[in-house]
């Protein structure tokens, strides 16, 4: 029985999510200084759907568990925990600042 750790990519987990779901979108790494960018640009994609989507449920109701697996593919646990990640980035109060401010301040209430 092997006794060694798994392997892990390199970086944050932040960083490996979203080399995760730039490569889910089919982008192409060609040199170090664009997969950079495109790595940035698939994090800024990816807090923008998951704020998008949170800020668009206040108005629906109903099965969130459900319509988070069927958007992201993720269990409810995995999307609190990036949507409470996200919180702290600077793209996310840029993308929607009043969004942000009021989970937080939900988040310190608890």
């Amino acid at each position: 029985m092997p006794t060694e750790p798994r392997p892990r990519p390199a970086g944050s987990a932040d960083e490996a999510a979203a080399q995760a779901f730039a490569e889910a979108a089919g982008d192409a790494r060609a040199t170090d200084a664009s997969a950079h960018d495109d790595l940035q640009a698939a994090r800024e994609e990816r807090i923008r759907r998951v704020l998008d989507f949170e800020a668009g449920w206040l108005s629906h109701g109903g099965a969130k568990a459900r319509a988070i697996r069927a958007e992201f593919g993720w269990t409810t646990t995995r999307y609190y925990q990036v949507l409470d990640g996200l919180l702290e980035s600077p793209e996310a109060v840029r993308h929607d600042p009043m969004l942000v401010r009021r989970l937080l301040r939900l988040r310190e209430a608890r």
